[in-house]
């Protein structure tokens, strides 16, 4: 068996990581299994561990164990060199974990591997790649979604919340996602979205919400995209238009369903290459993680991810 190597969030899940990781690693010591861990220090760090492990130990690494949440695995996708060449498993430790259902990653999979009571299966999956108009050499890989607009503006809010130092000292940093977006329902600005998918370009006035999803689970368990599946090199674009602050939140109760596709103002495309435009520079995220603004062009990863587990 050659040598396991482990990236670790220890603050994923609020601690959950460093718990999961406990758990792992008495197995592994338990069972003799040769590995070695790198935990992770502070946002973005996964990624830089990705790199090194990958580069200065190319001729090793045939497989990577990433304990974490869904921002964990978007760091280390992105740090990897020969992202296509290298084994994945990914163990969910963290507050959303729309990877893992997704995925259909079981949390209990690899302590049973390492107890030889599972064995696991390999599965190609695509990653979405996004490529920057301002910048062609810069590129980046997401696995879930990302999404450009509301909750973009409701992410950024958050982290750039003016009493968000008071709050966590009065432990009630859980307020603070939901003022930021009460915030943003309240002074957000909808923008017209311009996009381009075979040949043909299509205007949307009035927007709110364009998501890109790489499989249904979106923002915790909602299913934003209920028939997107990841085993496609393709995306379902969902674009909602035309909300008040009153169908916003009926908007956003109706995707916890799946039931939103319906809705007056919804658009759902299925493409493989699609441009995102807008007048001005609006924000999105993707996996959770704020990335940049538009314009940028949607693709798929030039080679499928293999998940192990």
């Amino acid at each position: 068996m050659s040598q396991w190597f482990f990236i670790i969030n220890p603050a994923a899940g609020r601690g959950r990581g460093r718990r999961v990781w406990k758990a792992v690693q008495k197995e592994l010591s338990k069972r003799g299994v040769e590995h070695r861990s790198f935990l992770t220090e502070h946002p973005g760090h996964a990624e830089v561990l990705a790199r090194q492990i990958s580069t200065m130990q190319d001729h090793k690494l045939k497989r990577l164990f990433v304990i974490g949440g869904d921002g964990t695995m978007h760091e280390v996708i992105n740090g990897l060199k020969g992202i296509g060449q290298i084994e994945l498993t990914f163990v969910p430790a963290g507050s959303y974990n729309d990877f893992s259902k997704g995925f259909a990653v079981k949390k209990t999979a690899l302590l049973q591997e390492i107890k030889r009571q599972h064995r696991p299966l390999t599965r190609k999956f695509y990653a979405g790649s996004v490529n920057f108009f301002h910048d062609k050499a810069q590129s980046l890989y997401f696995l879930n979604h990302l999404s450009v607009g509301f909750d973009a503006c409701v992410l950024k809010a958050a982290v750039n919340f003016p009493f968000s130092r008071a709050l966590r000292f009065l432990r009630l940093r859980f307020l603070i996602y939901p003022l930021a977006h009460l915030y943003t329902a309240a002074t957000f600005q909808p923008f017209t979205f311009v996009c381009t998918a075979g040949g043909e370009r299509r205007e949307f006035r009035n927007v709110w919400f364009v998501i890109a999803a790489n499989h249904p689970y979106y923002g915790g368990g909602m299913k934003a995209a209920p028939s997107a599946n990841p085993r496609e090199s393709s995306f379902d674009i969902v674009i909602a238009e035309h909300l008040s602050f009153v169908s916003l939140y009926r908007f956003l109760f109706a995707m916890s369903f799946g039931r939103h596709i319906n809705m007056d103002g919804v658009t759902i495309l299925k493409e493989k290459e699609i441009t995102f435009e807008t007048p001005g520079k609006i924000p999105f995220h993707a996996d959770g993680e704020l990335i940049g603004t538009t314009p940028f062009r949607l693709t798929p990863g030039s080679e499928p991810l293999r998940i192990k587990s």
